[in-house]
Parts: structure tokens; C-alpha cells; sequence
């Protein structure tokens, strides 16, 4: 009945926008989008799970190509909700999954390949406040934007953070609770 259930609110969601979502894709109840439908591109065996939230207010769009999953309470936010400049956006390869509770901050691009697999709380921050100027309270200063990538056959463990400019490269591993600073190569 559960997964009955989520492929009904999947195929509601395809009637909505018919050319940027495949079918079938399995949407769990309490999941929202927030924006222009046309701005979120799902593959075919999607699968969303409860509670996620998802905002398309971005220059290029969610794109979650086949078979990825997105876990239980995971916020996917490019953009302000308040105004401003808005953010880039995430694309999410073949097979790939998102643990529950994690925090995609994609103002600036994020990027995630084929087959990688992400533990439960994570967080990737793809920007950072502007704070040079100690006469200018930090939130006047604006932020910069900065592009994650992460490559191919990569696993991450559970409470990592990945901040702005890192890239990640093919076969790496992430232990649990690493705050990632620095690029990674293959």
C-alpha cells in the first residue's frame, strides 16, 4: 500500500509537468515542492521519501536522473526564501542516494555523479558569507558562490560536510563526521 501510494502521488506530480519527469517515479506523503515544476527534472525509478523538501527557484533547475533516492527529511534549497539572487541548483547522478536529515545548500552548482552513496545527515554548502570587512555586519556583505562536484563511485559516511570549491574525486571514501575543506583527488 505504501509504495501503491507513493506511485500515485508520483503519477500526480508527472500529469503536472509530462516532458521533465519520467515514470514512474515514487513520492512518499509529506514531500514538497516549492517553485516552478518545470524547473525539477526526475528520472525514471525515482524515489523520494517522506517529508523532503525541494525548491526549484534556481538558474538550473533539480535534476535527479535514474534511480536515485533522496532520504526522509532532506532539504534541497538553492535559493533564498526571502528574495535575492537566485542560486544554481543540483544534479544528481544515475544511482545515486542521499541519506535522511541532510542539507543541500546548492546556490552555487552541485554536483553529484553515477553510484554515490551518501550517509544520513549530511550537509554541502556551495556558498560562503562575505566577511572582510569587520565595520560591515557579516550579513550586509553578501556571499560567494562556489561549485561542489562530486565524482563517480564515491561513498560518504553519515554527519559529513562538504563545503564550497571542494571536488571529490572518483572511488573516494569520506569517514563519518568529516568536515571536507579541501579538493580530493581520485
Amino acid at each position: 500500500l505504501r509504495v501503491l501510494s507513493m506511485l500515485l502521488r508520483g503519477g500526480w506530480i508527472k500529469l503536472r509537468s509530462i516532458k521533465n519527469i519520467s515514470f514512474p517515479v515514487f513520492i512518499a506523503s509529506g514531500c514538497r515542492v516549492i517553485g516552478p515544476i518545470n524547473k525539477l527534472n526526475l528520472g525514471k525509478m525515482v524515489k523520494i521519501e517522506g517529508n523532503v523538501i525541494i525548491q526549484t527557484h534556481s538558474k538550473r533547475g533539480i535534476t535527479l536522473s535514474d534511480k536515485v533516492t533522496i532520504g526522509e527529511g532532506t532539504k534541497i534549497r538553492p535559493s533564498s526564501y526571502y528574495g535575492g539572487e537566485l542560486g544554481d541548483g543540483l544534479y544528481m547522478g544515475n544511482g545515486s542516494a542521499v541519506g535522511v536529515n541532510s542539507y543541500l545548500g546548492c546556490s552555487g552548482f552541485i554536483y553529484i555523479g553515477d553510484d554515490v552513496i551518501i550517509g544520513p545527515n549530511f550537509t554541502a554548502i556551495a556558498e560562503n558569507h562575505n566577511f572582510e570587512d569587520s565595520r560591515v555586519p557579516i550579513k550586509e556583505q553578501g556571499v560567494k558562490r562556489t561549485p561542489i562536484t562530486i565524482s563517480n563511485n564515491v561513498w560518504i559516511g553519515c554527519n559529513v560536510t562538504i563545503l564550497a570549491g571542494v571536488e571529490i574525486g572518483a572511488g573516494s571514501v569520506i569517514a563519518a563526521g568529516a568536515v571536507v575543506t579541501k579538493s580530493l583527488p581520485p
